[in-house]
């Protein structure tokens, strides 16, 4: 698989998005070229279950695609579930000398794998499945088919994010009340309308920033780093909407489990960076004691911080955001402290920036853009987790957003 085959595949992919075919037909042609380049004998796309954590083939190629579909894979389960579980990318020459792979799905279809390659798929650094290719012929596929898979991963997930996102509008555009039939109605049709022409630039401008199309002088780099950085606020904006949306509709439920928060720091690190592409601002993720395991809805938890830090991010010209995280409460709870160098806050706005759609005024923040939602939704979800968020600023010498968080959630 050589560079030309890479970029070929990328751009029919860029193709197929721009067009209005259904997205699962979108998917099923794109899968079908990679899979036809590499000369695979199946190939599939399989989603993660949310609670169980088991995978669900969504879009199957090959001789037993029928079957394939009425069969799950549990909970790290064959080099899908690895991958699905671990996020990281596998290229299997002979599963014979592979004690990860799982005969059961061959043992029901009658087929004879030899050879994988399989890849997360990760949106905003969150897995929701996987993509993968098999063979039955033993050294089919290695590193070059690999990377190929990882460079499609991008847009597929991409578009399974925009899907989702559009089905969920629709259902709370139905369970809503009357009088809030006409903003649901908007914001489906922002999501759909919005969304993705914003993805196929996000797309885009990745595959130009990767090299594939060529090499880029530093200044080609720097404007196009910074188109990427408005389009991935462009589509924080349009998900902040659909948020608010949840919200007014009561569709926000709480989901347990055990995580730790340097887990949530490490997922959100790459996507941060992205917001401070080409700026002179350094990021520091401090931890001051030993932070208790937590028991709470790691999502919320994430998105509260997603967005609070990216505020400091948007705000922040020059200088440092600081991110430190403490135990407090002898271990009941965390805090967490994001503390910027950025514009600051007119004192006579604090009381109003957790209000949505509210921005603070001043043409040092104005000039920045936005419509005020990040800040709200992070304080709702705050409310949600018996969690606090206050905030502290001086105009002209930044922010400082103390949040805490209780370690174990209880209704």
């Amino acid at each position: 698989m050589d560079v030309d085959s890479e970029v070929r595949i990328l751009a029919h992919i860029a193709d197929f998005m721009g067009t209005s075919m259904a997205f699962e037909d979108v998917l099923t042609t794109a899968l079908r070229f990679t899979a036809g380049l590499m000369g695979a004998d199946g190939s599939s796309i399989l989603l993660i279950e949310r609670p169980s954590g088991n995978l669900s083939f969504f879009i199957v190629l090959g001789e037993k695609a029928e079957q394939l579909k009425n069969i799950a894979l549990e909970r790290g389960e064959g080099i899908a579930g690895f991958v699905a579980e671990t996020g990281l990318p596998m290229v299997v020459s002979d599963v014979n000398r592979e004690s990860r792979f799982s005969a059961r799905v061959d043992q029901i279809t009658g087929f004879k794998t030899r050879a994988i390659a399989c890849v997360p798929l990760k949106v905003r650094g969150e897995l929701t499945g996987v993509i993968e290719i098999v063979s039955k012929k033993p050294g089919s596929f290695g590193d070059k088919e690999l990377d190929m898979l990882g460079a499609i991963a991008g847009p597929v997930a991409i578009m399974l994010e925009n899907a989702r996102l559009i089905r969920e509008v629709k259902r709370l555009h139905d369970e809503l009340a009357e009088a809030a039939r006409l903003k649901a109605e908007v914001l489906a049709t922002m999501t759909h309308e919005m969304r993705t022409p914003i993805n196929i630039v996000i797309g885009n401008l990745d595959l130009v920033l990767r090299g594939f199309l060529g090499e880029l002088s530093e200044r080609q780099r720097k404007c196009l780093e910074t188109a990427l950085r408005n389009s991935g606020e462009a589509l924080s904006l349009v998900s902040s909407l659909l948020d608010l949306s949840r919200f007014e509709a009561g569709q926000y439920i709480v989901h347990t489990e055990e995580f730790r928060l340097e887990e949530i720091w490490n997922d959100l690190e790459a996507f941060i960076r992205v917001g401070l592409s080409g700026k002179p601002v350094e990021l520091f993720w401090t931890i001051e004691g030993e932070l208790p395991t937590l028991s709470s809805d790691r999502m919320k938890m994430k998105e509260i911080l997603s967005n609070v830090i990216f505020n400091a991010v948007k705000y922040t010209d020059r200088g440092e955001v600081r991110v430190t995280a403490a135990p407090y409460n002898g271990g009941a709870g965390i805090s967490v402290e994001v503390r910027d160098t950025g514009v600051g806050i007119p004192k006579d706005s604090l009381p109003y920036i957790f209000d949505p759609f509210r921005q603070v005024e001043g043409s040092a923040t104005r000039s920045l853009g936005g419509v005020g939602l990040g800040l709200a939704i992070a304080k709702r979800l705050m409310e949600l987790l018996h969690g606090t968020i206050e905030v502290a600023s001086e105009l002209g010498q930044g922010t400082t957003f103390r949040m805490k968080f209780p370690a174990h959630y209880h209704p």
